[in-house]
């Protein structure tokens, strides 16, 4: 019988689900009438959806805007404007906000052209590249919008074909704790980027600096859970943070978009139980065939349009974060859970008479599971997806 130790190690508090604004979800979001975008806000952040509190912002262009732009051609920054992100991206934002307070954090995809040579920071325009992060935060301050948490860079080991900015390990840190770390008001998250190795990744990357709040990465590499647990018991008081999820675009059938709740279970279930505060999905709201994106890197996201776009869709991958967000709310002190099955995943946090376990069973197979906590044992049946009870 598979068995399930619910360890004495307390992994922190859980601060939420949030997802990424990105201009394609904002584009999106305008086409609907303001009785749907309601009732979409009420999905997404509302107490009887998924609660969401966190969000993630470009710095500039990426993957999914309408067509690539830039703030500013001159490295003095006497033509920076953000006039760009005022037609979609801001007004989605300030509507969003006007319901309810995020945990923002912002990253770039590349710095402008003006500060780069190929794919990389010109060495000698560090400085003045961070009074464009600078300048950036200001203006959104301006608009209301203010943020907690920057990354120095997106997926800094990626060359891709939209905007990408390639920096070594020795360049994050310069960039992060000798420019950035002298902004006001902002704290900074390192890496945003894959797991594979994040126990290394966090030896070269994490430093003694009160502004360096941990880590932020993505999954596309896969799991790693080992390699998350590592950097956990390495930093304990470093946060880490799920910054970007997605899967691949097929067109919409539900019974196929159920595989794809099961990979955001999974990923989820694993990244809090190795000591993860936090977990950011990419697009909240993109077109029935997976946009827009100007460079053809079309995803599912947890709700998308229908096909005349006109109204949207709910998925399975959102029914999924919402059966998470029901019986896991932010608040919870997270405890380690030790298992070996494939077959399910396994949270739990503290509660004033014992422990509320979580198990999701992705093997969509019936699992007898003993349930181990202290001097408790409980025997169960796994029988729905999730199933959620105290010992």
């Amino acid at each position: 019988m598979n068995r399930i130790i619910i360890t004495d190690k307390s992994l922190g508090v859980w601060q939420g689900l949030g997802g990424a604004i990105t201009e394609a979800t904002a584009y999106n979001f305008a086409k609907l009438d303001s009785e749907k975008q309601k009732k979409l806000l009420d999905l997404y952040y509302g107490k009887n959806g998924l609660d969401y509190g966190w969000g993630r912002i470009s710095i500039g262009s990426n993957d999914f805007c309408l067509e690539p732009f830039e703030y500013c051609e001159r490295t003095d920054l006497k033509d920076f404007s953000i006039e760009h992100d005022k037609k979609y991206v801001l007004p989605l934002l300030k509507q969003i906000l006007k319901k309810k307070d995020l945990e923002l954090m912002a990253s770039p995809w590349s710095p402008p052209k003006c500060f780069k040579i190929g794919k990389h920071l010109k060495p000698w325009c560090y400085k003045k590249y961070a009074n464009y992060i600078n300048e950036w935060l200001d203006a959104y301050a301006d608009e209301g919008v203010n943020i907690k948490y920057i990354t120095p860079q997106n997926e800094p080991f990626a060359s891709q074909i939209w905007e990408s900015c390639i920096y070594s390990y020795r360049a994050q840190r310069k960039l992060a704790y000798k420019y950035l770390a002298s902004i006001d008001n902002v704290q900074i998250l390192m890496w945003d980027h894959n797991k594979k190795h994040l126990s290394r990744v966090a030896d070269e990357l994490i430093r003694d600096n009160k502004k360096v709040a941990g880590l932020c990465f993505h999954w596309y590499d896969g799991t790693f859970a080992d390699e998350m647990w590592k950097a956990k018991q390495k930093y304990p008081d470093k946060m880490l943070v799920s910054s970007e999820m997605s899967c691949g675009f097929s067109p919409y059938d539900e019974e196929v978009w159920q595989k794809d709740a099961n990979y955001y279970l999974k990923e989820l279930f694993l990244d809090i139980n190795n000591g993860a505060r936090a977990f950011i999905d990419w697009n909240m709201l993109l077109d029935f065939y997976g946009g827009p994106t100007y460079c053809d890197n079309n995803l599912k996201a947890p709700i998308i349009l229908n096909e005349k776009g006109d109204d949207f869709i709910v998925t399975p991958i959102y029914d999924a974060l919402k059966e998470f967000a029901k019986v896991f709310p932010v608040g919870s002190e997270v405890v380690r859970c030790e298992y070996s099955s494939k077959d399910f995943v396994v949270i739990a946090r503290k509660e004033k008479d014992g422990h509320k376990i979580v198990i999701a069973n992705l093997s969509g197979e019936p699992q007898e599971i003993t349930i181990v906590a202290g001097d408790k044992e409980k025997r169960v049946t796994l029988k729905d997806k999730i199933t959620s009870f105290i010992i």
